[in-house]
């Protein structure tokens, strides 16, 4: 069974050990093992600026090549008997997204594009329905462009060292980074959107729907947020409390609900 959760979880550190010896050769693997480390990092940025909705699975996908893996272990989401047509759909949005990514060395706008076009016959009244469409206009726009650059390319253009900065907010240490996302890039409705999505699935473990429902209270009362709503934000730790006592987050829902009554007096 395909845990979705797993689409929200940080990107994990590409590992690498280097040759025992000779000592040379050591520092040498060590600093190709950095290097690479490094451009995954920024494949993974660049892509992301570009696309904020992905989800951090798809980001991992592109930058470091598992495009295919990816899009499979979407399809056995779509494929599943179990799960919400909410889910469905934004697991097929999501394998355009991967297709149509400027930095993905195997892009295929012909599959973005036909996987979209499955999107809007199979999902009219999806959520996504507006940014597919917008996505398909940029597939569009791009058809008409005489020159069309290799991911590799863009790469040799884009800033390393910005896309390499690290945000030094200090969020909520419980924040996701797409929680995190939405907060700096002011997409805290898109967040909300596919946060509720997860939460609406009902195949899902009530661990995990709560767990949705815990990230949008965090989101809304975070002191960052410039769209912050301390209202919303109870509401959401409110229906953990009320639907989900028995998960791991519900007595951490509680104790923030009672955070943000005292924050009124």
């Amino acid at each position: 069974m395909i845990r979705l959760i797993a689409l929200l979880s940080v990107i994990a550190a590409l590992g690498g050990c280097a040759a025992a010896t000779p000592l040379l050769v050591a520092e040498g693997v060590g600093h190709e093992l950095a290097r690479r480390d490094e451009d995954i990092k920024v494949r993974a940025a660049a892509a992301l600026a570009e696309e904020p909705d992905l989800l951090t699975f798809s980001v991992q996908a592109i930058s470091r090549g598992k495009t295919e893996g990816a899009v499979s272990t979407y399809l056995k989401g779509y494929a599943d008997p179990d799960y919400s047509n909410n889910i469905k759909s934004l697991a097929i949005y999501q394998i355009g997204l991967i297709y149509m990514n400027r930095y993905n060395d195997y892009r295929d706008d012909a599959k973005a594009r036909a996987y979209f076009n499955q999107h809007r016959i199979e999902f009219p009244d999806s959520r996504l329905k507006q940014r597919v469409e917008k996505r398909l206009e940029v597939l569009q726009q791009r058809h008409d462009e005489t020159v069309q650059l290799t991911a590799k390319q863009l790469l040799t253009q884009v800033n390393r060292a910005k896309l390499l900065a690290r945000d030094e907010t200090p969020f909520d240490a419980e924040l996701t980074p797409m929680s995190e996302r939405a907060i700096t890039d002011e997409r805290v409705e898109d967040a909300e959107g596919v946060y509720l999505i997860l939460y609406d699935n009902r195949a899902s473990s009530d661990e995990m729907r709560a767990k949705a429902l815990y990230q949008l209270g965090l989101i809304y009362m975070s002191p960052y947020n410039r769209h912050g709503d301390n209202r919303k934000a109870l509401a959401y730790f409110r229906k953990i409390s009320a639907e989900f006592p028995g998960t791991s987050v519900a007595k951490r829902a509680a104790q923030k609900a009672n955070e943000l009554i005292n924050r009124q007096y």
